[in-house]
Formats: C-alpha cells, sequence, structure tokens
C-alpha cells in the first residue's frame, strides 16, 4: 500500500530550482546560497530587501532546495537540514557527512542526492532526524544536477551524459535510459516529453524522450559562453553562461530556438527567474536584472500579430455568413 501512495504522488510533482537558488512561493521568499551563508529575500518587493537573517552552514554549500518549511543544503561536508517555519528564528535539524554532494532534491519523505563520487543516493526521511539509505546507483560520470518529472528522474552526469532513471519502485531505482552524444551535461530540465540540456561550450541540447530507452535529439544550439545551469520560465529557457552572461532563448518551436535577449556584464554562474525579474549568482554575489520589457515587447508583438490573423477569420466568416443570409432569402423570395 505504501508503494501505490508513492507512485501517487510521483506523478503529481515536478521540480526544477537551481543550485545556487530556491524558492518559497507561498511566502514569496527567495532563498540564495553564496559560500557559506543562505540570505533570505523578500521577492515581493521590488527593492528585493533582504530580511535581517541567514544561515551558516559549516562548509561551503553546493546546492539548496526548500520544500515544506525546511532548508536542504547540500555541503561540502555533506547535508544539512534546516527548520525555516519561522523566517526569523531558522534552526538546524540534523546534519549528516555525504561524500560531494552535488545537488540535492526532496519529494514528500524522500531525499535525492547527486554525489561526485558515488553516483545518485536515495534517502528516506520519514523520521528527519535519522535519515535512512534505501538506494544507490553508480553512474558512468560525475553526477551534477537532478530533475524529476512524474516517475523518472534525470542525471545530468557531467562525462557520462545523460542518464533516465525510473522511480516509480523508490527502493528499487533503475536506468532505464541514456543520452551520450553530447557532452558535459551540467544541468538538465524536462518538461512533457522534451528535456533541455546545459552542455558547457556546446550550448543547449533538446532531446524528445517519449521512447524512454531511446532519447532522441532534437537539436544542438550553440551559445555564447560556457552553459553551466538553466531555468525554465514559460515560454522561455534563461541560461547561465559564466562569461557568456545571461542568455534568453524562446523554445517554443523546438526545433528553431531563437535567442531573444542576452546580457553579459556579469559572469553567471546560476539563475532563477521570477518574473519580470532575472535573479544571477555570479562570483560577486546576487545581481538582479528586469527582463520583463524585453518578453512583454515580444509578447505584444506576438499577440498583434494572432489578433490580426483573427481579425481576418472573423471577417471571412461575417463575409460567408452573409452570403449564405442572402442566398436563404433569395431563395423564401422565389418560392
Amino acid at each position: 500500500m505504501r508503494k501505490k501512495k508513492v507512485f501517487f504522488l510521483f506523478l503529481i510533482f515536478t521540480f526544477l530550482l537551481s543550485k545556487n537558488f530556491s524558492y518559497d512561493k507561498k511566502r514569496t521568499i527567495l532563498f540564495y546560497a553564496f559560500g557559506k551563508k543562505v540570505f533570505f529575500y523578500n521577492a515581493k518587493r521590488k527593492d528585493l530587501r533582504i530580511l535581517p537573517v541567514e544561515i551558516t552552514a559549516n562548509s561551503g554549500i553546493k546546492s539548496v532546495f526548500y520544500f515544506k518549511n525546511k532548508l536542504y543544503l547540500a555541503t561540502k561536508d555533506g547535508v544539512e537540514i534546516w527548520d525555516v517555519s519561522d523566517l526569523y528564528h531558522p534552526f538546524r535539524i540534523t546534519s549528516f557527512f555525504e561524500k560531494y554532494p552535488n545537488d540535492i532534491k526532496v519529494i514528500n519523505s524522500f531525499l535525492f542526492l547527486a554525489t561526485e563520487k558515488d553516483g545518485l543516493k536515495i534517502y528516506e526521511i520519514e523520521d528527519i532526524n535519522f535519515p535512512k539509505k534505501i538506494a544507490e546507483i553508480a553512474t558512468l560520470g560525475t553526477p551534477m544536477n537532478i530533475f524529476i518529472l512524474k516517475n523518472f528522474l534525470y542525471l545530468a552526469d557531467k562525462e557520462g551524459g545523460l542518464r533516465i532513471i525510473d522511480i516509480k519502485d523508490i527502493y528499487n531505482p533503475r536506468e532505464v535510459g541514456y543520452y551520450e552524444e553530447v557532452t558535459p551535461i551540467l544541468d538538465v530540465y524536462g518538461e512533457n516529453n522534451l528535456v533541455y540540456l546545459a552542455c558547457g561550450r556546446k550550448g543547449l541540447a533538446i532531446l524528445d524522450t517519449k521512447l524512454k530507452s531511446y532519447p532522441e535529439e532534437i537539436i544542438q544550439y550553440s551559445s555564447e559562453g560556457y552553459t553551466t545551469t538553466l531555468f525554465f520560465f514559460k515560454p522561455y529557457l534563461y541560461l547561465a553562461n559564466n562569461e557568456g552572461g545571461l542568455r534568453i532563448i524562446d523554445i517554443r518551436k523546438p526545433y528553431s530556438p531563437k535567442e531573444i535577449y542576452y546580457d553579459d556584464e556579469y559572469e553567471v554562474k546560476d539563475v532563477f527567474v521570477n518574473f519580470p525579474y532575472a535573479y544571477l549568482a555570479t562570483e560577486d554575489g546576487l545581481k538582479v536584472i528586469k527582463v520583463g520589457e524585453k518578453r512583454e515587447l515580444l509578447s505584444f508583438l506576438t499577440d498583434l500579430f494572432y489578433l490580426f490573423i483573427l481579425l481576418i477569420i472573423i471577417f471571412y466568416l461575417f463575409y460567408r455568413i452573409n452570403k449564405i443570409i442572402k442566398e436563404w432569402k433569395e431563395k423564401k423570395v422565389f418560392r
């Protein structure tokens, strides 16, 4: 019975949160990890005023993830779990040692960890004070980032490419497919059957994963700089391209993606978007830029085009209906 419940919950949850950022949508709080600290920002305010509180981990933070009033930190020394239900009085609940974790995700009572040396690890955290490792999968490369969509886990495995892992049975995960044509794979995001990959100097790769065992490459898209992470805010992908800055890609047509905007003022390591602002993780800390106007202009032009088409259709229908009514009246007169 327990496994059936887990299966159902996996069907309804989808996650992508960047390594340096996490977000509490209900309270509109942005969590930003820099060095050993996590800073809290009120994302309701245009000036992004920082809250007078922060978390300090025992070592450098590699990834941060928020889920149900708790912050999960993957640090150089392992995992730390913090209670942030009271934003002004956060406290560490527990911590445990794990070698070289790169990314962390949590769904309900399960914690997923991408570790640099030992592959993917899954912990049960029903008793949060005593996390219990329940599964482990070795990989060919270096696990960098995790994305979970329905019953599948997509693992960006750097030189090992993309690994697709079936997690229907959470206690017995198994690899069912992979993609190794382009490496390194540093980050991954999925939507329906499309998967987007951050591929370093090679930019962006888009896959069709309808058939999980044989993902099909749709296109490779070169982008200035070195793509390390990506963030999806429909209908655009936001790429953190290091020296190439921030790149915004229109992916409404996956076979022909288009770059519609870039900002290379900063070296961007990671990106999070809460429209109309993009939050950039740089070597000098957090930078905020407004991307709304660019998108609003594009949306306006697109809407104008669709309005024009709609007017033509309405005019044609009006013409046809008028003609039918006229013919009907003429027939009626001659009867």
